[in-house]
């Protein structure tokens, strides 16, 4: 199945990716550069957490890892980690 949002497309492979384990070491970076290369290809911006935020996508991350519950960290990930794109309220 592929998903026409791009950055929802983006965010729900670095969520796999990092829960995956897919890597020795370094799944969370590999996996949000990866993410970011979809975010780059569709001109939507970069994602990053922002060093005020690390705290709080740590907390949220874990219990993605242990519930595979996504909904509360893809909200805070669209709300706080996407840089690059203004988007028209």
């Amino acid at each position: 199945m592929q998903m026409e949002n791009a950055t929802d497309r983006a965010i729900e492979y670095m969520l796999y990716g990092m829960r995956s384990q897919l890597f020795w070491d370094g799944n969370k970076r590999t996996s949000t550069i990866c993410a970011n290369k979809i975010m780059i290809e569709n001109g939507c911006g970069i994602i990053k957490v922002p060093d005020n935020c690390l705290k709080e996508f740590n907390i949220l991350l874990s219990e993605f890892y242990e519930a595979n519950e996504k909904n509360k960290i893809k909200q805070f990930i669209f709300e706080n980690c996407i840089d690059g794109i203004t988007f028209e309220e």
